[in-house]
């Protein structure tokens, strides 16, 4: 049995606590957060301690996984906090805001022999799981354009998202999703070129990214992290290949998870007067990446997002803001 903990107890805190208390062969061991507000009811809700620091979980007991759900400019030193614990670390994107805090978070896990993975959610969509699928094996043909969205109100459960010293904005906590699934299924991109709205803290709210690949793909991505009035949490996938489009779109509540969910997944097969819906078994994401991760600890195999395609994201990235802070292209 592997006991996990929880760093961080706001909403994807509790996403992470509420999936490993649903695992099997895994014990939800520890909520920590130095303010017990929002942490200690969530520990007497799922059965298990709270604790303010992890030293403090570590004394009551061993601690096999950390999963790390901090401010953005936490994770630096709480994922090697958990990596010189001797724990194994699954850390919330966006990871850090550097190639160099990277890198630390990265030795620090290999010197002390633990497994380091960045939880890149959006992966484990099941719609994207099957998009996905289709785009690698070429079901499109050659790929014209693809264009990703991901839209939504500014979050309300915290109230740092537009300190750029703290979260990025829209940039780093919302468009690498996108870019994170892109990396994914076609490796580097050879060139980024992004406008957008930066607000009066000084973060990226809204940005619109061009990405162009060695083979010929190009893609746009749009993000918004910060959508004026009542707009409800908005994603959409579209591919247009010579073999016909591929298309995506879900509506949801202010937060993915609020309200009913509007979806719709079509293909449109080129030359066909009718389109296909498609019908994807739906999974929870975050109990399918958890279950993951716990799998390669059990196994002492590969955890499913490899560090070398988490630090190219936030290469891509970095390559993303100096477009948009110097204007023009940027090669990677």
């Amino acid at each position: 049995m592997l006991r996990a903990a929880i760093v961080g107890s706001g909403f994807m805190g509790k996403s992470h606590a509420q999936a490993y208390a649903a695992l099997e062969g895994v014990e939800l061991a520890a909520i920590i957060n130095p303010n017990p507000k929002n942490a200690a009811p969530l520990a007497r809700e799922l059965g298990c301690g709270y604790f303010p620091t992890l030293q403090d979980a570590l004394k009551e007991g061993p601690i096999d996984i950390v999963s790390v759900c901090t401010p953005t400019h936490l994770h630096e030193q709480n994922v090697i906090e958990a990596a010189q614990a001797k724990c194994h670390v699954l850390c919330e994107k966006p990871v850090t805001f550097t190639l160099e805090s990277f890198d630390r978070m990265v030795k620090a896990c290999e010197d002390n022999g633990v497994k380091f993975m960045v939880g890149q959610v959006a992966r484990w969509w099941p719609e994207f799981i099957d998009i996905a699928s289709r785009l690698k094996n070429e079901d499109l043909g050659r790929i014209h354009m693809i264009y990703e969205k991901r839209l939504c109100q500014l979050p309300t459960w915290t109230v740092w998202h537009r300190d750029p010293l703290k979260s990025g904005g829209g940039l780093y906590d919302l468009n690498i999703h996108d870019i994170d699934f892109l990396v994914s299924v076609y490796g580097r991109p050879e060139s980024v070129f992004a406008t957008g709205h930066k607000a009066e803290e000084g973060a990226w709210m809204y940005v619109v990214t061009n990405l162009r690949w060695p083979g010929g793909v190009k893609a746009t991505v749009e993000t918004c992290l910060e959508m004026p009035g009542p707009w409800p949490f908005s994603i959409e996938f579209r591919g247009a290949g010579d073999k016909g489009t591929l298309h995506y779109n879900l509506q949801a509540g202010v937060n993915i998870k609020d309200g009913e969910q509007n979806s719709n997944y079509t293909w449109y097969p080129a030359g066909a007067q009718e389109p296909e819906a498609l019908d994807v078994p739906q999974t929870d994401m975050f109990a399918a990446q958890l279950s993951e991760f716990v799998n390669a600890v059990k196994n002492d195999s590969q955890p499913p997002v490899t560090l070398a395609e988490s630090r190219l994201v936030l290469e891509v990235i970095l390559a993303t803001l100096r477009s948009l802070e110097e204007g023009g292209i940027v090669t990677l």
